[in-house]
């Protein structure tokens, strides 16, 4: 299991190269477009969400991870004033 430090620090640095990709239809497009390296889930994501986005990108082979904080935690980390559920990390900058 990935350490909650190991993501954090992921997200971080993606979030200041702008390879950080944020909401539930960014990240479906992206993964579709094999675009992604990384998708990052919530703990409290609604389960629907969780669905759709395990199935696609294991369709796309890109790799899911679960956060152990909720969305709160994950907006902050990002630093947004806002909830995040799903964000995807690109290789490249969106």
């Amino acid at each position: 299991m990935v350490k909650l430090m190991d993501i954090s620090l992921k997200i971080k640095k993606a979030e200041t190269t702008g390879n950080l990709i944020i909401g539930i239809k960014s990240v479906m497009s992206a993964v579709r477009q094999g675009n992604l390296t990384d998708v990052v889930i919530a703990s409290n994501c609604p389960k629907v969400m969780i669905d759709e986005v395990v199935h696609t990108a294991k369709l796309s082979e890109v790799p899911v991870t679960f956060f152990e904080g909720d969305s709160n935690n994950l907006g902050e980390i990002c630093r947004k004033p806002f909830t995040i559920a799903v964000l995807g990390i690109s290789e490249k900058k969106a």
